[in-house]
């Protein structure tokens, strides 16, 4: 009855629901709204999202903020903080740049905060090596930013 994709179209929305329920909390995890107010008009920010009320730079700068507030609660020991923010840096921002930055950014931007940057905090490793999984994130979106550019 379903195709193979819309099935797994289909898993994918019942997970991010899933866990959506179970790590939101608007005490911790702020909003796209809620980190930046103000809409960027610049010509530069032409890439935009499937969202049309908010560009790829947008996007992208609400991940640098809540990648910065997941060192400042990791600092302060709050791993369940730190894991709500990087999951909401991953699903709500980088989930919608994923298209315009093409594949292999793509690719590496998930793996490190999707997969890395989670595991590190559910296996509670220095800070130190978050940092520096961070820093390997911002360098990806460095390089995202440029790609938008040319």
């Amino acid at each position: 009855m379903f195709t193979h994709i819309q099935q797994r179209k289909i898993i994918l929305i019942f997970v991010v629901a899933a866990v959506s329920s179970l790590v939101y909390d608007t005490t911790y995890s702020p909003s796209f709204a809620q980190v930046n107010n103000t809409q960027s008009n610049s010509s530069e920010d032409t890439a935009t999202s499937t969202n049309n009320e908010k560009s790829t730079q947008d996007y992208i700068l609400n991940i640098r903020l809540l990648l910065n507030q997941t060192i400042e609660a990791y600092s302060a020991n709050d791993t369940i903080k730190a894991k709500e923010l990087a999951t909401t840096a991953y699903l709500d921002n980088f989930e919608y740049i994923e298209e315009p930055i093409g594949e292999e950014l793509s690719e590496e931007g998930e793996e490190l905060l999707r997969e890395k940057l989670a595991s590190q905090i559910d296996s509670n490793v220095s800070i130190d090596e978050i940092k520096q999984t961070i820093n390997s994130t911002n360098k990806v979106l460095d390089d995202a930013e440029k790609s938008l550019i040319s």
